[in-house]
């Protein structure tokens, strides 16, 4: 009896305290996750839209070969920076006058200058080169033959070394009108067995040598990926984490949709649902993007949410279509849309580990939101730095073991940056975050660093993302 009722008050105890609201959440105490630690650090979200590098709306510019004095300025690019907030460009080159010749030296300088107004203004571009951009029989041949397009890709090469720090990815292009593969006089119109499909992969294979194997090379549909695997070693399942990030083929092929929203299938990019479900699951590790090009009942601003989400979008077209842009200024998902293009981080909270002392180790615990579509794709440095607050020419970088490419879309990440303080330091410190570009060439340029989407902790001369102070007596 006396066990009976021990056991009676114990329930009795636990019923009263998992009806009480919890002290922290003040939801469900029996669920209640544990108090944040003394010091905790807390940020402010912001619904700033932000001119982040390597995302967002992008702006496509056409070089023709027949027209050289046409190329890009740094003062364009910092204009669209300032004014529209964005980062990115595709830039179609049209190789017309080329079709049996070698590229002229006068276009390769013209593309080299684009590259160095993209770098000077603070911004990227996406590449593709095509030789015609109508179907019509009058603009026939529509495309090079396969001997000299690997013979154009062999003089391109040297320039996308160079400038592969501006380089977002390039977009296989090449074969058909506009290079998206269809229109096409050299190549099979509509390839249906392996024979057919060979001199496609023959090209891609070379593309893929020519481009640094840091940037990745998108295809126009799921099916052109999906057959290409099958093709070269039978493995057609999406990337998985372990795969994403590495030189291979596999992990380098992304995607670009130029007929996004405007069909039920998007006018033939999708031939069956095994081909959505692949780019749902092989887009986090990879890009997407690309353009509308026709309204209809699927491109309303809800639905493109949605699909960017579900797709991981990190750039699309701004100039095309414009009555699908419009609408989504209508509708009022506009905003949305630019914000949550990429990826869009958001600092939650942080603590230190333990009192910092000169010539001891210093660890804080950061708390993360990515609430954007995609996840970063290009690899980018992620360093913890300190500010002297009364010489801030003195500051010391820790760079940091660790991949944000992992910090996946809808997910919430809690990561540890760590330093070793040198046993000299005395003073007030500021502790800053920063996610540089790791190319030598832009490493130290705040325009290509990554700005967390928080209220007052962004430093737009440095580049630098505000997270607490640190006193060293």
């Amino acid at each position: 009896m006396k066990h009976n009722l021990l056991l009676l008050s114990i329930i009795s105890i636990f019923f009263i305290a998992c009806t009480n609201p919890c002290p922290v959440c003040g939801g469900d105490p029996c669920t209640c996750p544990e108090p944040d630690p003394e010091g905790t650090i807390y940020y402010t979200e912001s619904d700033e839209i932000i001119a982040n590098p390597e995302r967002g709306f992008l702006i496509q510019t056409y070089y023709e070969s027949g027209d050289l004095s046409k190329s890009l300025t740094p003062n364009v690019v910092q204009l669209n920076r300032k004014s529209a907030q964005i980062t990115l460009y595709l830039h179609s080159y049209y190789l017309t006058d080329y079709i049996a010749s070698d590229i002229s030296q006068e276009f390769l300088d013209r593309m080299q200058n684009n590259f160095d107004a993209l770098r000077a203004g603070g911004s990227k571009a996406v590449i593709r080169y095509s030789y015609k951009s109508s179907e019509s029989n009058s603009a026939k041949p529509w495309d090079a033959t396969l001997d000299w397009m690997k013979r154009h890709i062999d003089q391109l090469k040297p320039y996308w070394e160079k400038n592969a720090d501006v380089i977002l990815c390039v977009q296989a292009g090449f074969i058909g009108v506009w290079g998206e593969w269809y229109y096409t006089t050299n190549f099979k119109m509509n390839p249906s067995t392996d024979a057919d499909y060979a001199p496609r992969w023959e090209l891609l294979n070379y593309l893929l040598d020519a481009v640094p194997e840091d940037r990745q090379v998108s295809l126009r549909t799921p099916g052109f990926k999906m057959r290409y695997l099958q093709m070269n070693g039978g493995d057609v399942s999406p990337l998985t984490e372990t795969e994403a990030y590495q030189p291979t083929a596999k992990a380098r092929l992304a995607a670009f949709n130029d007929c996004f929203l405007a069909s039920s299938n998007d006018v033939g990019t999708y031939s069956s649902d095994a081909q959505r479900e692949f780019w749902a699951e092989d887009t986090k590790y990879t890009f997407m993007g690309g353009e509308t090009c026709g309204e209809c009942s699927y491109s309303t601003g809800e639905n493109a949410i949605n699909q960017m989400a579900k797709y991981h979008w990190t750039y699309i077209n701004n100039g095309y279509h414009q009555g699908v842009i419009k609408s989504w200024e209508t509708d009022g998902s506009m905003k949305e849309i630019k914000r949550r293009l990429g990826y869009r981080f958001v600092l939650d909270k942080a603590y230190p580990t333990q009192q910092p002392k000169a010539g001891e180790p210093y660890s804080i615990v950061l708390t993360l939101r990515n609430v954007g579509f995609s996840s970063l794709v290009n690899a980018r440095n992620v360093e913890l730095i300190l500010v002297d607050k009364d010489d801030p020419a003195n500051k010391i970088v820790y760079p940091q073991q660790m991949d944000p490419r992992f910090w996946t879309p809808g997910d919430t990440t809690i990561t540890t940056l760590h330093a070793k303080l040198q046993a000299d330091m005395t003073g007030e410190y500021k502790v800053y975050l920063n996610l540089p570009d790791p190319y030598p060439t832009i490493h130290d340029n705040p325009m290509f660093s990554v700005r967390f989407a928080n209220e007052d902790i962004w430093d737009e001369k440095t580049g630098y993302n505000y997270l607490t102070d640190l006193v060293l007596q």
